[in-house]
């Protein structure tokens, strides 16, 4: 067998994404707290004093990849909701975590709080757990605890009411707050009025015991407590989008802008914003929180620690050096120029590996806003790295003869958010234009293909090529000038419902530029994908487990039997006509047996975002790069 080339993933800024900031006891002394989502390397709590410097970490127990909620309760112990949906407890005093509930809540929680007696924590899809920390019980878990339909799914803030009700601010595909009584272990859903037709809320606080103040649309709406009746419509600064974090320090309101990066102060009476600290966090996102009654601190998605004093108007910085290893999220080998570009998950990063030394570099920031890079493909006409990117549906380009230098270098080339779009779910090269699917907006239908012109930037975008169905996949065939994708009727994370009942394979004219065939596999299945061209110009394409071969101009499809299980990509060595997948922790070759595609494993390893280019594969696997020469896997087959 070949040998396999292993290079290591450089190590990246761990994201503190999405994470509340806390007050907690740490080493017998006051210190803020946060945490990083660290994947599959496992997630970490940060604690730093602001006035100190002292600062720490912690790991979290082991396959816990992060923590969003955490609060402290009167026993003076750290109450986290991870990622995993578990509840766990940091007891500052014995330095231990101590996992509480498990099993009970399944995916990511987004928030939640702690009274003087239940912890309750929200999870995805709208699930919500309540904890008797004082008894050391699971006292009810409702799924979901919206009583509306369509249910609301994330609530980014949960707090305790003046009234001692828990009031969870609930969001996509609309907003809306939840009132749970933990007397009787009931819950309401309201929609106010002025918050009909709002997809979400970005902050939610009680200004004051009759008053509750919610962000949406980057607007600040005062509301009445409890009948939650608008008192005042404050519209947000006129170049930025405030509320992605807010907190009151000496009875002055600050909001924290993720677009602009500045952080703002509220003029009530006014009701005006004035700029604070222009670009606090010298980019990207951060969560705030008061420290005292003089300060406003918070932390950077990279791990910077800030203390804006509002009477000197300073910022002190600290580094939390939150850094770690983190696997690949997107792979592209340019072994014309000896480099490896690849994006870790969620912090919006990018980094290269020379080929020839081993080393590798965290090259920084990537792409505007918060999320990931989602592809990564060389550029061969401007010779750039072109990166699409989550939350913003952006592709920057990265001239590798110039140093890193956000955002001039990668830059923005195009944009197809303008159209409502989120997600990329494909980015490929047609020798021209590039090409990329994308799923929209949560609390959305209707996803987009989209064409860039590498050389100025131009896009084009046709949103809804099926109806209320989103783009999941797209290939190129440029010799017979077609653009292939793969639809299917669900909204990104399930955030609305669906309108249709079939996924489709579509194909797209190059040169026309309009839908030349557009057909279901099975009518009734709700997702349909491609794969790869084949060298005779049919499509691999499959659905719920099974290959088919597609003949596009004819409308003809094959079923070509099962897909090994886990196959979820595959590519083509070319001058060998042989395709590649991983499927069942290993790699191999798929042969055509008549009608059938066997599957024949050859690399025991798993990997994942294979690439082949001049007869090398290169994939991922675990927090290595890894690269084998099919020449030479042929020769000892």
């Amino acid at each position: 067998m070949a040998s396999i080339r292993r290079y290591a993933i450089p190590h990246s800024r761990l994201p503190f994404i999405n994470a509340e900031v806390e007050q907690v006891s740490f080493q017998g002394e006051d210190h803020l707290v946060s945490s990083v989502w660290g994947g599959s390397s496992g997630g970490r709590i940060y604690f730093w004093n602001p006035d100190s410097g002292s600062r720490g970490s912690r790991n979290l127990p082991e396959g816990i990849p992060g923590a969003y909620m955490l609060r402290t309760a009167a026993d003076g112990c750290l109450y986290l909701g991870c990622g995993n949906g578990d509840l766990i407890r940091y007891d500052p005093v014995a330095d231990r975590f101590e996992i509480l509930v498990t099993g009970e809540l399944k995916s990511i929680t987004w928030g939640g709080c702690v009274t003087d007696r239940y912890a309750v924590w929200e999870a995805s899809p709208g699930d919500v757990g309540v904890y008797d920390w004082r008894e050391s019980r699971l006292v009810k878990v409702f799924r979901p605890i919206d009583v509306e339909y369509p249910t609301a799914l994330y609530a980014h803030r949960v707090v305790e009411a003046p009234d001692g009700r828990v009031l969870l601010a609930i969001s996509v595909p609309q907003a809306r707050f939840i009132l749970l009584d933990p007397e009787t272990m009931t819950a309401e859903s309201h929609t106010p009025e002025n918050l009909m037709g709002v997809g979400s809320t970005s902050d939610t606080f009680f200004w004051d015991n009759r008053t509750l103040a919610t962000f949406a649309r980057g607007e600040l709406h005062f509301m009445s407590y409890p009948d939650l009746k608008l008192q005042q419509r404050i519209p947000g600064p006129a170049r930025g989008n405030v509320g992605s974090g807010a907190c009151v320090v000496n009875g002055r309101l600050f909001a924290y802008s993720a677009s602009d990066g500045h952080l703002y102060i509220l003029d009530r009476e006014a009701a005006e914003w004035g700029v604070a600290a222009a670009d606090w966090t010298e980019g990207g996102p951060a969560t705030i929180r008061r420290w005292g009654e003089r300060f406003v601190c918070g932390v950077s998605l990279d791990g910077i620690a800030l203390r804006f004093d509002p009477g000197t108007g300073n910022t002190d910085r600290m580094d939390l050096e939150s850094t770690g290893p983190m696997s690949a999220h997107a792979l592209c080998p340019v072994p014309e120029r000896g480099l490896i570009f690849g994006a870790p998950f969620i912090n919006q990063r990018f980094w290269m590996v020379n080929m020839e030394t081993g080393g590798g570099e965290d090259f920084g920031r990537a792409a505007p806003g918060g999320g990931q890079i989602n592809q990564i493909i060389w550029e061969p006409i401007t010779r750039r790295v072109l990166q699409s990117s989550y939350t913003t549906s952006s592709v920057t380009a990265f001239d590798p003869e110039a140093r890193p230098d956000w955002p001039n270098n990668p830059c923005v080339l195009a944009s197809a958010q303008h159209e409502g779009q989120m997600r990329p779910t494909g980015l490929v090269h047609d020798g021209r234009y590039v090409w990329m699917a994308t799923s929209p907006e949560y609390g959305h239908l209707g996803g987009a293909l989209s064409r860039i012109d590498p050389k100025t930037g131009e896009i084009l975008v046709w949103r809804h090529l099926v109806q209320d169905q989103k783009v999941n996949s797209v290939q190129v065939d440029s010799n017979r000038r077609r653009v292939y994708c793969g639809t299917e009727i669900f909204a990104d994370a399930n955030s609305t419902p669906p309108t249709q009942t079939t996924g489709r394979l579509l194909s797209f004219d190059m040169d026309s530029l309009t839908v030349a065939r557009s057909q279901p596999i099975t009518d009734g299945e709700s997702a349909a994908r491609v794969l790869v061209v084949l060298a005779s110009g049919e499509v691999l394409a499959t659905q719920r487990g099974r290959f088919y071969g597609w003949n596009a101009r004819e409308g003809d499809l094959r079923d070509l039997g099962p897909a090994p299980p886990g196959c979820r990509e595959v590519v083509l060595d070319a001058p060998a006509g042989r395709l590649w997948t991983s499927a069942g922790g290993k790699i191999g070759h798929l042969e055509f047996r008549g009608d059938e595609v066997e599957y024949i494993p050859v690399i025991h390893e798993s990997g994942e975002f294979l690439t082949i280019v001049d007869r090398t594969l290169y994939f991922a696997s675990g927090f290595e790069i890894c690269q084998v020469n099919l020449g030479e896997l042929e020769s000892s087959e």
